[in-house]
């Protein structure tokens, strides 16, 4: 298995300690472990250009990893903060999660090609105001309320940029 793989694989497995350490009172050291897990993000894609070892297989792990990451942590954080924002951006992120990699996995199946579907710059843009979001969210317990409600705009603001891109894709898609 290639770095890059092998870096958006651990992506997934970075959220046990991410949830078990801020589930026992380790908010900062969540937080840490949160940051290296999002910075594999940004390592997968550099080393797979860098080693000439991009890979279709390695570009729909790198999707999969991300959809499992933010998807995981936005179930767990409705339940651990009980709070409607992060339940109706839950919904509006893992819905279109869901639905961009329906219609992603539905264009490969038809031109066999992956360059297709890859993310755009909104996309990147949405990415990094959700992690920077739920970043903040992994701290809250020991910042002011005003980190809380940053990170609310945040996930919010993310939301609405998901759906729009959503549509920028399936505009350029289906057409």
């Amino acid at each position: 298995m290639s770095l890059p793989d092998t870096l958006s694989i651990s992506r997934i497995f970075l959220l046990v300690p991410i949830i078990v350490l801020f589930e026992h009172g380790f908010f900062l050291s969540s937080l840490i472990i949160y940051i290296l897990a999002a910075f594999t993000d940004y390592l997968d894609g550099y080393f797979a250009r860098l080693n000439n070892k991009t890979s279709d297989l390695g570009a729909l792990l790198d999707l999969l990893a991300d959809k499992l990451f933010v998807s995981i942590l936005m179930i767990w954080m409705t339940f651990k903060f009980d709070n409607s924002v992060i339940l109706i951006s839950s919904i509006l992120i893992i819905s279109r999660e869901i639905s961009i990699s329906y219609f992603r996995l539905l264009i490969v199946s038809r031109s066999k090609t992956i360059n297709e579907v890859k993310s755009d710059l909104t996309g990147k843009y949405k990415t990094a105001i959700q992690m920077i979001g739920l970043g903040l969210i992994l701290i809250t317990p020991i910042t002011p309320d005003f980190v809380l409600d940053l990170s609310l705009i945040l996930i919010v603001l993310s939301a609405l940029i998901s759906w729009y891109s959503f549509t920028k894709y399936l505009n350029k898609w289906i057409v």
